[in-house]
C-alpha cells in the first residue's frame, strides 16, 4: 500500500467519525429510545427527569466509541480508518 493511499483527507475522517457515531447510536437504540421517550414534551425538565435514562444513554455510547476524556477512542477510530481505507483501495483498485 502507498503512503498517499493510507492517509484519509479531511473530509474522509469527518465521514468516518460520523459513521461510527452512527454505528455507536444504532447499537445503543433501545437506550437512546427510553431518553427520546422520557423527554418527550419536556424542555428544562430533562435535566433532572430524565438523568436515568441519560446516564444509561452516556455509558452505552461509552462502551461503543469513547475513550474516557471524551474524544473517540483511538482503538475504534483506528479500526474504523483501516476499514475505511481498505474498502477505498478496493474501490481504487476496481476502477483500474
Amino acid at each position: 500500500m502507498s503512503e498517499k493511499s493510507a492517509v484519509l483527507s479531511n473530509r474522509e475522517y469527518d465521514k468516518l467519525v460520523k459513521e461510527v457515531r452512527s454505528r455507536a447510536f444504532k447499537a445503543c437504540d433501545d437506550v437512546v429510545q427510553e431518553f427520546v421517550k422520557c423527554s418527550h414534551n419536556r424542555v428544562l425538565s430533562v435535566a433532572w427527569a430524565c438523568r436515568e435514562q441519560n446516564t444509561k444513554l452516556y455509558n452505552c455510547l461509552l462502551e461503543q466509541c469513547v475513550a474516557t476524556n471524551g474524544s473517540m477512542s483511538d482503538k475504534v477510530v483506528e479500526a474504523a480508518e483501516k476499514e475505511f481505507l481498505a474498502k477505498r483501495n478496493e474501490q481504487h483498485a476496481g476502477r483500474a
